[in-house]
C-alpha cells in the first residue's frame, strides 16, 4: 500500500531552486518555443526549457 501524504507533509518539502552563479539570483525556468524552417519549406516548432534570471533576462525576452 502507498503511504498517504497529508497537506502538512507536502508543504514541508523544499522546492527545487537553482541559483545563478553570475548574479546569485534564483532561476525561473520557462519553455522557449522557436519556429524553424525545414529543408522542405515547412515550419517546425522547437521547444527548449531555459533558465531565466536577472543577468540573462534581456537576452531571452528580446
Amino acid at each position: 500500500m502507498a503511504k498517504t501524504q497529508s497537506f502538512a507533509d507536502k508543504s514541508k518539502k523544499k522546492a527545487h531552486v537553482e541559483i545563478c552563479p553570475v548574479c546569485s539570483e534564483a532561476k525561473q525556468f520557462i519553455k522557449y518555443v522557436k519556429a524553424v524552417r525545414t529543408d522542405s519549406g515547412s515550419w517546425k516548432f522547437r521547444s527548449i526549457s531555459v533558465g531565466v534570471c536577472k543577468c540573462n533576462n534581456a537576452e531571452v525576452y528580446s
